[in-house]
């Protein structure tokens, strides 16, 4: 799934795009985090990159950095189903449109997987930062 197609399932997908300038594909990135709420029925998924936008994120010093996390949240969460995580390196993420406007999310490891439906998804967290080259 290419950058537009991600961002276009968005709640603000122009935000996000104005954010990232040019988002990065989910398949060029890690995911690091899975939080699962289920107070407020949300799952967030945390990514991160090593491949900075073109312009700066609000608060960024961008002439430094050389990586980005981001997070995507994700609301009214139904139908979660998770078999194992090992959480970080290696997976996909698969991200489409439900017959009723939903979002139908699947991240699959090795380590495990976890899919469900979301009412809503929206950009809930950017930041550049300058990684080690280790990392």
């Amino acid at each position: 799934m290419n950058a537009f197609e991600w961002t276009d399932l968005l709640k603000e997908p122009w935000n996000t795009r104005e954010t990232l300038s040019a988002p990065p594909e989910l398949g060029d990135c890690r995911i690091v985090s899975c939080h699962i709420d289920e107070r407020d029925t949300s799952v967030t998924l945390g990514f991160d990159t090593r491949r900075v936008p073109d312009s700066s994120i609000p608060g960024s010093d961008e002439s430094q950095m050389n990586a980005l996390e981001f997070s995507i949240t994700f609301t009214s969460v139904t139908g979660l189903h998770v078999t194992g995580w090992g959480g970080g390196s290696g997976g996909s993420v698969k991200l489409s449109r439900s017959e009723d406007g939903g979002i139908v999310v699947s991240v699959d490891s090795a380590s495990g997987k976890i899919s469900f439906q979301g009412r809503t998804a929206l950009l809930s967290r950017a930041r550049a930062y300058l990684a080690s080259s280790a990392e």
